[in-house]
C-alpha cells in the first residue's frame, strides 16, 4: 500500500489546522504568564508562521514515511509505525516551534517552554490524528 500525495497533501492540511490552534493556545498561555501586558499578538504570529513552515515540513515527512513500509499490514498500518512517525515528527516540529518562537519573541525561555509544553499536547494529537487517518482508505493505492 502507498498513499497519494493528495491523501498526504490533504492529512497535513489537517494535521495544521489542530496544530497550529494548539500551538496558539499554548503560545498565548505562556507568553502571558511570563508578562505582565495581556497580549495575543506574538501568539498569533508564531501560530501564523508555523501553519506556512510545518506545512511543508509535515507534507516532506509524509513522504519520507511513504517509502517506509514499517509496521504496515495490508490496507492498514500498526500502533508501532504511528508511535515512531509520532517521534520522528515530534522532534522536527518542536524544534521548528523553538526556532520560530525565539525569533519572533526573542526570549529564550518562552520559547523553550512553549516547545517543551507542545511536546506533550502535540504527541497526544498526533497520535491520535494518525490513527484516526488509519481508518481512512481515501488517496490509498493498494497493490
Amino acid at each position: 500500500m502507498i498513499v497519494t500525495k493528495k491523501r498526504s497533501f490533504i492529512k497535513a492540511l489537517s494535521w495544521r489546522i489542530i496544530g497550529s490552534i494548539d500551538t496558539f493556545i499554548l503560545s498565548l498561555i505562556i507568553i502571558n504568564f511570563f508578562s505582565d501586558n495581556y497580549s495575543y499578538d506574538l501568539a498569533f504570529y508564531i501560530a501564523t508562521l508555523e501553519l506556512v513552515t510545518k506545512t511543508v515540513i509535515y507534507y516532506i515527512h509524509e513522504r519520507f514515511w511513504n517509502k517506509i513500509n514499517l509496521g504496515r499490514i495490508k490496507n492498514k498500518v500498526n500502533r508501532l509505525r504511528s508511535l515512531i512517525k509520532a517521534i520522528t515528527w515530534r522532534i522536527t516540529a518542536s524544534l521548528d516551534t523553538f526556532f520560530i518562537s525565539y525569533i519572533i519573541t526573542g526570549r529564550f525561555e518562552w520559547a523553550t517552554s512553549i516547545a517543551f509544553f507542545e511536546i506533550i499536547t502535540k504527541s497526544i494529537l498526533y497520535y491520535l490524528h494518525e490513527r484516526g487517518w488509519n481508518i481512512v482508505n481515501w488517496g490509498r493505492i493498494y497493490q
